[in-house]
């Protein structure tokens, strides 16, 4: 789903995969460091598993936000992530100290979340959650880097270890769905509420690792590194392309679950359940048949991906029953990890290992984040109750 995947994590598993066969080679101690991180990427995705299906239900239930105005809180928050990505991502690199963003962002994620408790209405809602937007946005590449970075020093092996973060995507998912079913809709915001907080812990026990980086060619140099990238027409190409299949995500992101609920009559602990369907998919394809994929071209992959949206999004806009979900749900691995999977090896291909990080922070920031958002912005009917 979209989620947040970054292709030197799709690396980082395929090189485990490689030394796999090479045992001499691997570290086989259990690495402290290693598990604190793993621990990190679990809390966090567990957080981020929650909020992406379920965010817009707690806006419907429990302030009562029309179909546009949760369409606006969405479409802003992911146009945000253009300007706000890069700034903080240079900002970052200019600390001298890697937790810095891990503290910074989940002090931003609790602040926020503890604020929402005592506020109504949709302006002053609008301003806290596009703050928290920032906030999950921010974080995770901070998270996803320390998890690449700290398990090259022991176990867990960095695919294991992105799998058990995954699959806490599912936990966050599929256990604020049936939380909800038990306790309303305020259970999505005890979730997340938690989850932030325990993320501050997380990051306090991280290990200090000095920032190595550019730092010397100051804020404005790191945030205008990759932008002559964009003048290579293929790589323009691909944000592009890649982009308009990305968005075809966007609208299912924002209201899909809303429409299983409202419009379908479907319980918020299966919604839950048909989401994770989803992400495990996603999961399996990338670790376990990233390898397998590798003897198709690149353009291969994302061709198939597009065929497959056209499928999938068209039976879903006929509202079709629940039994046809769950197989709907499982081209989740072509419309969006086989799409993924090909637009990252496009990206190293043509710029190379020592820019595809670059590329890569350019991709996401145009092609993933505008194409989602504008795409939510176009909202269903108010849900009929």
């Amino acid at each position: 789903m979209s989620r947040p995947t970054d292709d030197r994590l799709v690396a980082a598993c395929h090189q485990t995969a490689m030394s796999d066969s090479a045992p001499e080679s691997s570290p086989q101690s259990l690495s402290s460091n290693g598990v604190r991180a793993t621990l990190l990427s679990c809390l966090f995705f567990a957080g981020f598993g929650a909020l992406i299906p379920h965010l817009p239900t707690w806006l419907d239930a429990t302030q009562g936000f029309t179909g546009v105005q949760i369409s606006t809180v969405l479409t802003i928050g992911g146009l945000s992530r253009i300007v706000a990505g890069p700034l903080t991502a240079a900002w970052a690199a200019g600390q001298s100290d890697k937790r810095a963003p891990l503290f910074l962002f989940s002090f931003l994620l609790t602040a926020g979340f503890a604020a929402l408790w005592f506020v109504q209405g949709f302006w002053p809602v609008f301003a806290i959650i596009l703050l928290m937007d920032v906030g999950f946005w921010g974080l995770l590449p901070a998270v996803e880097a320390a998890l690449i970075r700290l398990t090259k020093q022991g176990l867990p092996p960095y695919g294991v270890a992105r799998g058990l973060a995954s699959a806490a995507f599912i936990v966050g998912s599929s256990s604020v769905g049936a939380l909800v079913g038990g306790f309303g809709p305020w259970a999505i915001w005890a979730w997340l509420l938690g989850v932030s907080i325990a993320l501050i812990g997380a990051a306090i026990v991280m290990p200090k690792e000095p920032v190595e980086g550019n730092e010397e060619a100051g804020f404005v140099s790191r945030l205008m590194e990759g932008v002559g990238l964009l003048k290579n027409r293929r790589f323009a190409m691909l944000i592009f392309a890649a982009g308009i299949l990305q968005a075809t995500h966007g609208y299912f992101y924002g209201f899909g679950v809303l429409i299983w609920t409202k419009d379908q009559a479907i319980s918020q602990a299966v919604a839950g359940n048909l989401w994770s369907v989803g992400v495990a998919v996603e999961v399996i394809f990338l670790m376990f048949l990233g390898n397998w994929s590798s003897r198709f071209a690149s353009e291969t992959l994302i061709l198939v991906g597009a065929i497959a949206c056209i499928i999938r999004w068209t039976a879903m806009a006929f509202l079709p029953p629940e039994l046809l979900l769950w197989p709907l749900q499982v081209l989740h691995a072509s419309t969006f990890a086989a799409v993924f999977l090909g637009a990252m090896r496009l990206v190293n291909q043509m710029m190379g290992d020592e820019k595809t990080a670059t590329a890569q922070m350019i991709y996401m920031a145009l092609a993933s984040a505008p194409a989602q958002a504008f795409t939510t912005w176009a909202p269903p009917k108010t849900p009929r109750q």
